[in-house]
């Protein structure tokens, strides 16, 4: 999945995540934003017509953020389709989910196959370290930012203004 911040986060697939589950996308204007699944195969109406068979999440994105690509883990989920509100009130969005999509077109999701790629990075001391942006981070790795401990749930390089509590399908706290 290509970041908006100019990086790309692996893909391994496509496996649907459940209601409750962390999403997470890149907005060309918002960056990455996060938020839990709350409904599956919503309806919405928008001016042009009534969508069905969407998920709904409870992110915010705006103007310039439509099209962008929602994962959970490393799993693709969906493509936005709206919303409404924004990031400094919050809001309500919905994607068309990406098997939807692949099964409508007969397409297949191609993915690099195998592991994540290797970080850059030498790994962590024992004991973890500081979180750092730039940084790549293994799966397993337990990093501190302000003051709370996480462990990487997937290899990554940590892109500027990603920070653990944001990308909840990256970091857990530990």
């Amino acid at each position: 999945m290509n970041d908006h911040r100019g990086g790309t986060v692996p893909v391994a697939g496509s496996v649907e995540a459940a209601v409750g589950a962390a999403v997470c996308r890149s907005g060309s204007t918002t960056g990455w934003r996060c938020g839990t699944i709350q409904q599956k195969n919503a309806s919405v109406t928008y001016p042009e017509g009534t969508v069905t068979g969407l998920t709904r999440i409870n992110a915010c994105a705006e103007p310039g953020d439509s099209g962008s690509s929602w994962i959970s883990g490393n799993q693709a989920q969906g493509v936005t389709s709206g919303g409404s509100g924004n990031c400094t009130s919050g809001g309500t969005m919905y994607f068309q989910p990406v098997n939807a999509i692949l099964a409508a077109y007969g397409l297949t999701l191609v993915t690099a196959g195998g592991p994540a790629p290797t970080p850059t990075s030498t790994g962590n001391p024992p004991g973890g370290t500081t979180w750092q942006a730039g940084t790549g981070y293994a799966a397993g790795a337990t990093v501190t930012y302000a003051g709370a401990s996480y462990r990487c749930l997937q290899g990554h390089t940590a892109q500027p203004g990603w920070e653990p509590p944001n990308v909840p399908a990256l970091w857990q706290r530990v």
